[in-house]
């Protein structure tokens, strides 16, 4: 270490230790060690944290249980804790069933590779102190914690959630582990719930989003520190397991769109973007970035035609009336 780094007292209430903190450049570096990867891309690393993001009922639970299950068969000495805040006791054992179910393990039988925790009945308190103790005691490799909301009192309390994340990531550098922790988004939105979601998101090595379409869900890396990954499926299988699948899309219907437009936009009728978009949003209850949506996708569709002008008219009112004379360009 530098001759130069000594320690200091510039606060009378004890000695800094700067050599604490810094980077020593003739040290050998130490690679982020990939617990699990997709395609080769580094997704969860030693040290880090990470976040799983979806709506109600997307299967973020069964999502679990094949990480869970994948990462442990590709290294036998993987150690998994998982921590369930919200399921009742039953619901928390047939996860766990799951997971031994995927790895071909007997299900009535514990294995010392996998520990499952059901704090649906603790407090929030009690919740972060065993959460944490575990953590220190059992020193896993890999952390779930399913309900981090149910970590905090207040999850729209900057000084809690700053405390609580800065707290997680301490922990996942100490004891050398991965923490990923599950958090619902908003109903009428894709962003995480509350302060604590958006400070997740900015401390968070991986954000992988799940959503549902109708059997199958879909994992995407919504936001990732190292390259981006292909999306990939799973559905439930008729064993009620987890399976990952191809996703073939169905032909979207823009009856709904057609209908919508063709109603803001009657026959001659011009408006500008930021016109149409309080139309939709009025006419249609949604939010803004929802409407800019509804504009985009119709746009894309053929549905609507934006002019030279910048302005948009009905595509199927202008040509279904159609009048040389009267169209808006």
């Amino acid at each position: 270490m530098n001759e130069d780094v000594k320690i200091y007292d510039f606060t009378n209430k004890g000695q800094i230790d700067f050599a604490k903190y810094l980077i020593n450049l003739e040290e050998p570096l130490q690679e982020l060690k990939p617990i699990y990867a997709i395609d080769g891309i580094p997704v969860f690393t030693r040290g880090n944290l990470s976040v799983i993001s979806g709506k109600a009922k997307s299967r973020k639970s069964f999502l679990i249980s094949l990480l869970a299950a994948r990462m442990i068969d590709d290294d036998m000495s993987c150690r998994v804790l998982l921590f369930d805040t919200e399921q009742q006791r039953i619901l928390v054992a047939k996860t766990a069933k799951r997971i031994h179910r995927l790895l071909e393990w007997e299900e009535e039988k514990n294995n010392a590779h996998l520990k499952v925790f059901a704090m649906r009945e603790a407090s929030t308190q009690e919740r972060v102190d065993f959460i944490f103790s575990a953590v220190e005691k059992l020193k896993p490799d890999f952390v779930f914690i399913d309900g981090c909301r149910d970590l905090a009192m207040d999850f729209n309390s900057i000084a809690e959630s700053s405390e609580l994340v800065g707290k997680i990531m301490k922990y996942s550098s100490v004891y050398n582990c991965h923490i990923c922790l599950v958090l619902h988004e908003n109903k009428s939105a894709e962003t995480l719930r509350g302060h604590l979601g958006t400070e997740l998101v900015n401390k968070a090595e991986t954000v992988l989003q799940v959503a549902a379409n109708e059997n199958i869900s879909t994992v995407s890396g919504r936001y990732t520190r190292n390259l981006p990954f292909n999306d990939f499926h799973f559905h439930i299988n008729d064993s009620g397991l987890p399976e990952l699948c191809e996703f073939v899309e169905k032909p979207k219907s823009n009856d709904k769109l057609k209908s919508l437009f063709n109603e803001l936009l009657p026959v001659t009728s011009c408006l500008s973007y930021s016109v149409l978009r309080t139309k939709v949003i009025e006419k249609t209850g949604k939010s803004e970035p929802t409407a800019g949506r509804y504009i985009k996708e119709a746009t894309n569709a053929g549905i609507i035609i934006k002019n030279n002008a910048n302005n948009y008219y009905s595509f199927e009112n202008n040509n279904s009336n159609r009048d040389e004379n009267n169209l808006p360009f």
